[in-house]
């Protein structure tokens, strides 16, 4: 996003499933995820570090995305397997 750029409520609610933003904060670059709890928005960061680029912001959220597929598809495996 650009600076002082905001997302409107439908980029926000249209759809229910992941979203990542990133944005500049000063020369460096921040990933956080959308999650919704008891009807509550929050964006999380996805790392414990700013990045240098946009490039590399990207492609951690994209990674991190990735990761976070695989252990759901192993976790549903697990359960299919122990049924």
């Amino acid at each position: 996003m650009e600076r002082g750029e905001k997302l409107t409520f439908q980029a926000i609610w249209r759809d229910p499933g992941e979203m990542y933003v990133l944005w500049p904060r000063g020369e460096f670059w921040d990933v956080r995820y959308k999650q919704v709890r008891h009807g509550k928005l929050e964006w999380k960061p996805i790392a414990d570090k700013l990045f240098s680029g946009e490039n590399e912001a990207w492609q951690f959220a994209y990674e991190y995305s990735l990761n976070k597929k695989r252990m759901m598809y192993i976790l549903i495996l697990n359960n299919c397997m122990s049924s």
